[in-house]
């Protein structure tokens, strides 16, 4: 599974990469990578961006999607700060751009 990127957000400890760390509820959850106490996590009707060993809860989106990266709405809640994060999928391989330049040089 890919690593997801949280940046952009007001709450700037959640910002960083996102590593799967196992599931709950059927779905991946996943642990910044620079400080594990903060997670991405389906908790039944929603995807949240929290703190569990605190209960802070700084962002959620309700879309019901299989990994928070298809996420369309995120809402601040009461523990967050606005805006709120921009959440993507970490892009790994080669970049498409190499691939285009290849093709243009007769390398295939």
């Amino acid at each position: 599974m890919a690593n997801i990127i949280v940046s952009g957000a007001g709450s700037s400890e959640v910002n960083g990469t996102y590593v799967e760390s196992g599931t709950t509820n059927n779905k991946p959850v996943y642990a910044n990578n620079a400080n594990s106490d903060i997670v991405i996590v389906w908790d039944v009707s929603a995807w949240i961006i929290m703190n569990p060993s605190t209960f802070v809860i700084y962002y959620f989106s309700e879309d019901d999607v299989a990994t928070p990266d298809l996420c369309t709405t995120w809402e601040v809640a009461k523990d967050g700060e606005p805006p709120v994060p921009t959440v993507t999928k970490e892009v790994t391989g080669i970049p498409k751009h190499f691939l285009y330049y290849a093709r243009m040089r007769g390398n295939q």
